[in-house]
């Protein structure tokens, strides 16, 4: 657990720069009686020149009386997301919490829209965001109103959230070494968009492992459009298919590595239907091990990432919190399953 040595500004720091009294800034931030148009635009500027943060331990009664938690996804239509959630949400209905659960469709505005719209929330509300992007105003601001934000499978930002994650340099790394000890002459990245952190360090962590093994200008091995971050099965298949019919296969990768089961899947069947043959013309290797990957044929080598234990720590991660006013960065191990894919 990591805690945070920023030295935060005073409450006392903020109503001097507004030109306002410390309890005007108080019932601004805690919403405990009404504050004029203009003091609220001096106070909200003071707080952001002076990168204010409520002292979250002061408010500790109030936010044991928040039993609300709302969680961000990218797309509900996802089994990892869904079983980590399900396991979450079962902790958290255990203690009486209420929790609001909404997808954000990989795009930034909306999840821009939904953490403005928590901004009203009680103090303590806990708020989780998995994956997301391009939010920094809106955190910074969901953290000075004493909202606990967590972020899942992306790095805290020092000072204004705790986060849980998984290292997503390390196991492409791993993987490209394994594959180059299988003997694999070339190696192609299969991915969606790297606008999230998670795909972005996958990413980094091909390039790095490639590099390092010597294979020759890997850049041009990386395969990805903007419509593989939805309906990743349907994309995925109908991508490889074109680069199947548009390229010979000695010309190809002759491994590849999908940054999600749901893209491995895809390129799998169009590669069956070429008439390829799966590891021998190709190998595939999955990345998050949701329950499917263990059951196609040949059953599909992938990164696990163990969903029901990332649920469990995010709950840990607000019971923590809630306990000690600390925010907290957790990481959680993760390992290759071998399978018959490669």
């Amino acid at each position: 657990m990591n805690k945070s040595t920023k030295k935060r500004a005073t409450i006392t720091q903020v109503a001097k720069r507004a030109g306002v009294s410390v309890g005007t800034v108080s019932n601004y931030l805690n919403g405990t009686a009404s504050v004029s148009r203009d003091r609220t635009m001096r106070i909200q500027q003071a707080i952001d020149e002076l990168d204010y943060i409520p002292d979250t331990l002061a408010s500790s009664l109030r936010r044991k009386d928040s039993t609300a938690l709302h969680v961000l996804t990218p797309h509900l239509d996802s089994a990892f997301y869904t079983n980590t959630i399900s396991t979450l949400m079962h902790c958290a209905y255990e203690a009486g919490y209420t929790v609001h659960i909404s997808g954000y469709e990989y795009s930034a505005e909306r999840e821009k829209q939904q953490l403005r719209a928590l901004e009203s929330s009680k103090p303590g509300t806990s708020v989780i965001i998995f994956n997301g992007f391009d939010d920094l105003a809106e955190i910074k601001r969901l953290a000075r109103k004493q909202i606990h934000v967590i972020l899942a499978d992306r790095r805290e930002i020092p000072g204004y959230t705790s986060s849980v994650v998984f290292d997503n340099r390390r196991a492409p790394f791993e993987i490209v070494c394994l594959l180059k000890n299988r003997n694999y002459k070339r190696i192609g990245l299969f991915t969606e968009p790297t606008e999230l952190q998670n795909i972005r360090e996958r990413g980094a962590g091909f390039l790095e492992a490639m590099k390092y093994f010597e294979y020759p200008n890997p850049e041009n091995d990386i395969y990805s459009r903007p419509d593989l971050s939805l309906d990743k099965l349907k994309n995925s298949y109908l991508y490889m298919m074109e680069i199947l019919d548009s390229t010979k296969p000695e010309d190809l990768p002759d491994a590849w590595l999908a940054t999600s089961d749901y893209l491995a899947f895809g390129m799998m069947r169009a590669i069956n239907e070429k008439g390829y043959s799966i590891p021998e013309d190709f190998a595939i290797v999955g990345y998050d091990n949701i329950e499917i990957s263990g059951y196609v044929n040949p059953r599909l080598t992938t990164v696990e990432q163990d969903q029901k234990l990332f649920g469990k720590t995010l709950w840990s991660v607000i019971t923590e919190f809630n306990r000690t006013g600390e925010y907290q960065r957790i990481e959680l191990p993760q390992k290759i399953k071998m399978r018959g894919s490669c």
